[in-house]
């Protein structure tokens, strides 16, 4: 008889809920309240597909709705708070019940934002409909869906859109556990660029620290539709987006297998050492994203062994 694991446990309703915490949420609690805020932030107002316009806080204001009630059948008080280039959901408690003391145990440990949230373990040993649905969930939030956001730079030829998982700088580890889930469900990740001076400014042109933004990880239109969105004018745009490359590409990409195909030997950079880089890669000089992987346990590479 198999013995109960936490992962049986996990429906898709709560796997959902930590995919939206991991990728933008905050744990704030005391004696008296305890509160998660997730944040839906939008860049700007408008966000544009191929031939589509979006206004992107309406969108995400009806979006919304339906996430509350889901969250509110779950049990829990939850509001949304309108402000300036973003809308955040504010779920409450006034005493630790079970949904809490469950959500504390799986997202939390002695981390309290996204800031260094990490993928729960049990979401790697779950279904295949619960790992979809946290993946849904960290996308709804940070994920950026947009014709300028393609691969092919000749002018001559079709683009193939990406959409963009957008990371905070400060979680490093997220990508790579991120590419690990999206990957067991046979969806190819096609490029990782991490917020690093060797992949965002090799030359050192920019300047100060222009290489210290978000971690975007690029997946192709098409392959993301078996993940999706509730958010619902991110679905509108992955739609055109995808069918897009369907009619113009008929050779799908593989599954990342941790080799570097092609690698082109990148100058030192000044910066390689900072102190806003993590220790695993701190320190060192990287060629290719695939080499920054390996250092943050890529789970199709050895671990890397720093040296400074």
């Amino acid at each position: 008889m198999e013995k109960n694991k936490i992962s049986n446990f996990l429906t898709p309703d709560i796997s959902y809920l930590l995919g939206l915490i991991t990728g933008r949420g905050e744990i704030q609690y005391n004696q008296d309240v305890k509160r998660i805020i997730i944040d839906f932030e939008y860049k700007t107002l408008k966000s544009t597909a191929i031939n589509k316009t979006f206004d992107q806080k309406l969108h995400i204001q009806t979006s919304l709705d339906k996430v509350v009630v889901r969250l509110q059948n779950m049990g829990i008080n939850v509001g949304k708070d309108v402000a300036d280039k973003k809308i955040s959901l504010v779920l409450k408690w006034d005493r630790e019940d079970i949904a809490w003391l469950f959500i504390k145990f799986l997202i939390n440990g002695t981390r309290f934002s996204y800031h260094d949230f990490q993928v729960p373990e049990p979401i790697f040993e779950s279904t295949e409909i619960n790992k979809k649905e946290f993946l849904r969930g960290v996308s709804d939030v940070t994920a950026y869906v947009r014709a300028s956001n393609y691969f092919g730079f000749s002018k001559d030829q079709p683009k193939r859109y990406r959409v963009y998982i957008e990371v905070t700088h400060k979680n490093w580890h997220l990508p790579p556990q991120l590419c690990r889930l999206i990957q067991s469900l046979e969806i190819p990740v096609q490029n990782i660029n991490y917020g690093h001076p060797n992949l965002r400014d090799p030359n050192n042109k920019k300047g100060n620290k222009s290489w210290a933004k978000e971690h975007q990880m690029k997946i192709f239109a098409d392959d993301f539709q078996e993940i999706g969105f509730y958010i619902s004018h991110k679905e509108e745009a992955l739609l055109e987006l995808a069918e897009s490359n369907r009619n113009n590409f008929s050779t799908p990409i593989e599954l990342c297998d941790g080799t570097t195909k092609r690698n082109r030997t990148k100058p030192s950079h000044p910066h390689e050492n900072h102190s806003d880089l993590p220790l695993e890669i701190g320190g060192k000089h990287f060629d290719a994203y695939k080499e920054i992987c390996k250092c943050l346990n890529c789970y199709k590479q050895n671990l890397c062994i720093v040296t400074k």
